[in-house]
């Protein structure tokens, strides 16, 4: 067990870098070889997997010195690849500063001072005087004084710290969460909630991951329904287990960035088609051109619009709207691949792990639909999860336990399907992936008239049909806590899979299913939700930036210019040492007096060192700053320094044999 149902201890933690750090993301781009992690926003940030390997790290420490246990140590951080432990924390989060600067080095030859050939490497740093910050979780607080001790000797963050680099100050203290809203109001048979994760998710969507662990981009129902339950167990509250019984809860949809709550998300149907890229001439790729703006409306009684197969849509995408009548918006949430190097446990003797992982990016706000099966039942589970509904307390969300917080709690005001009325031409949308069986108790891949029959209660008629569908399967994958294994794979009807049903008396059958809640088996866990006659039929827009001419590449014209620039550089021009001096002091400057005094330095070389300034004499620095002069971005100047450099060390190269 690694929380207890005392009331978990929730504390501030600043980090203010004293040094230049680099965390890497082991990518680069352009002539940066290492660039540092960021968060969605595009800012530097410290991510939780790396400073808990700084804490396991601290940890062994004292262990090794006799003055922790290790069954303490994997209480509070957890045990690798099986149990979680009692601290759960946010990511490092630039509050101020957040600037970064890149440094270049060279490994140096066997028994001198010499650079080696083909070592040169640029590398991104956070700079000095950045401040992060992070929430951390401790479900025990008799580990606080464990907790105190591994964060006091935590003192450098990043890489290279063994070579002096990413040092570091940590402060920290206690503080009050305060629960966000009140529930009073929230009484009804289905209950809306609104989270939103703080860190960001992978939720798997195979068993057997390879290099690239693909995600899924929502919040499956059985996995919110394992963190609720888990929730329920740490938090000292198993009598709720039951209510479970009662209660189905639905798939944890994304929302579109900037949006707090829609009356209406679904995925995006299956039948929902668009014309693949057209190029704009016979001398481009296809994959260059633009896809054509999608239809004002598409049902499954419309036909493609050409000859060639149109595109279905991809598996992260999604439909939303407000009321019901207004316009829907097609959407993907934000998603990310991440390159992690899981580093083995010391003295385990193991190699380290490369592999990546598709991650939904933080504070990306999903949907859920919760329904009881009485009002009763909805007010029980309402005062049992109180804490976490009102937002004074984390879910972890799956098998990591990446943190979460309910931001809303509404009630949904559904209409009364034995008020609805159906036509004998209608259409079925799943809104989840749905899970039936057929006569030998296999599961089916496709729903035909029979089945539908079946589900709904009712004898067939022979004038009812299956006009159009478009139909696709999906292998639904768990992992049992209790046991600690993967559940059995079941095959499903894929969300976003539609039927067209038509026939004199079809809309009885359609009554009949409209009754119903969900199809199929796994219901609690949101399988089997379906929509009837929900297939948009209004505008469907995409935020996608007016077409335009594509944006011209600011390095490519630096790169002319420097080019130029160093076809005009005479014969005996500085050497690759200088060239080298000359990069590292341009990309260190910060503003442009700096630079001017930089260029100041190598203009006036030759009258103040006549023998060692030669070289800078023929480097042309008036020209160098001429072009300077017509840049007004002290970072674009900075880069034509960067790159003139670049063009001429091969040259340099070449003549010096």
């Amino acid at each position: 067990m690694t929380e207890l149902a005392a009331s978990p201890l929730f504390i501030r933690l600043e980090v203010e870098a004293l040094e230049d750090l680099h965390t890497g993301t082991g990518t680069g781009s352009g002539d940066i070889d290492a660039l540092v992690q960021r968060d969605r926003h595009g800012r530097p940030v410290i991510r939780v997997s790396h400073f808990k390997g700084l804490l396991r790290e601290a940890g062994m420490d004292l262990v090794s010195f006799g003055k922790a246990t290790k069954e303490e140590l994997n209480h509070l951080l957890g045990t690798p690849g099986s149990t979680r432990g009692a601290l759960r924390m946010t990511s490092l989060r630039v509050s101020a500063g957040g600037a970064t600067l890149v440094w270049g080095s060279t490994k140096r030859v066997d028994g001198g001072r010499a650079p080696e050939e083909d070592t040169l490497r640029f590398v991104e740093h956070v700079a000095a005087g950045t401040r992060f910050l992070a929430q951390l979780r401790l479900a025990d607080a008799s580990l606080q004084p464990l907790l105190e001790r591994l964060l006091n000797r935590v003192d450098r963050i990043g890489g290279e710290r063994n070579r002096g680099s990413g040092l570091v100050k940590l402060d920290w203290q206690p503080i009050t969460i305060n629960p966000g809203q009140s529930l009073t109001n929230a009484t009804g048979t289905r209950l809306r909630l609104v989270l939103r994760n703080l860190e960001p998710l992978c939720l798997p969507a195979t068993g057997h991951p390879g290099n690239l662990i693909r995600s899924h981009s929502f919040i499956r129902g059985q996995t919110l329904r394992g963190a609720l339950i888990a929730w329920a167990i740490h938090n000292g509250r198993p009598d709720s287990l039951a209510l479970f019984e009662r209660v189905s809860v639905g798939d944890a949809l994304p929302l579109p960035e900037g949006t707090s709550v829609v009356d209406t998300v679904l995925p995006i149907p299956l039948s929902i088609l668009t014309e693949k890229p057209r190029a704009d001439g016979p001398d481009i790729p296809w994959w260059a051109g633009r896809s054509p703006a999608a239809p004002e409306f598409d049902r499954l009684d419309k036909e493609p619009m050409t000859d060639e197969k149109p595109k279905r849509p991809g598996a992260h995408e999604y439909l939303c709207r407000s009321g019901d009548t207004g316009p829907w918006l097609r959407y993907n949430p934000t998603m990310s691949v991440r390159l992690r190097n899981a580093t083995p446990e010391r003295d385990s003797g193991k190699d380290a792990n490369l592999f990546s992982m598709e991650e939904i990016a933080e504070d990306t706000r999903f949907q859920a639909e919760l329904r009881f099966d009485d009002e009763a039942t909805a007010r029980d589970f309402l005062g049992a999860f109180a804490p976490l509904l009102c937002g004074g307390d984390w879910l972890g969300i799956g098998r990591a336990g990446q943190p979460a917080i309910v931001e809303s709690v509404g009630v949904v005001q559904g209409q009364d399907p034995g008020t609805t009325t159906f036509t004998d031409d209608w259409t079925l949308t799943l809104v989840s992936d749905l899970i039936v069986r057929g006569e030998s108790l296999g599961f089916l891949d496709d729903l035909d008239i029979d089945r539908l029959c079946a589900l709904a209660g009712v004898e067939q008629q022979a004038a009812w049909v299956i006009d159009k569908k478009a139909v696709e399967s999906e292998a639904i994958h768990g992992f049992n806590a209790v046991s600690g294994l993967q559940r059995a794979p079941a095959l499903a009807l894929r969300r976003g899979s539609c039927w067209r049903i038509k026939g004199p008396g079809s809309a009885m059958l359609a009554r009949l299913l409209a009754d119903k809640s969900a199809l199929g088996e796994r219901v609690r866990e949101g399988c089997g939700r379906f929509l009837i006659d929900a297939q948009p039929v209004a505008e469907i827009g995409r935020r996608k930036p007016p077409k335009a001419d594509p944006p011209t590449n600011r390095r490519e014209e630096l790169l002319a210019i420097a080019r130029q620039l160093s076809g005009k550089i005479k014969t005996g021009g500085p050497s690759l040492s200088q060239l080298q001096w000359l990069r590292e002091r341009a990309l260190a400057a910060e503003t442009d007096g700096q630079l001017d005094a930089l260029l100041n330095e190598i203009t006036t070389a030759p009258q103040r060192r006549p023998q060692g300034g030669k070289a800078w004499s023929a480097f042309q620095p008036l020209k160098l700053k001429e072009e300077l002069g017509r840049l007004s971005n002290p970072g674009e100047k900075r880069q034509l320094i960067s790159y003139l450099v670049q063009w001429r060390v091969p040259f340099e190269k070449e003549n010096r044999g």
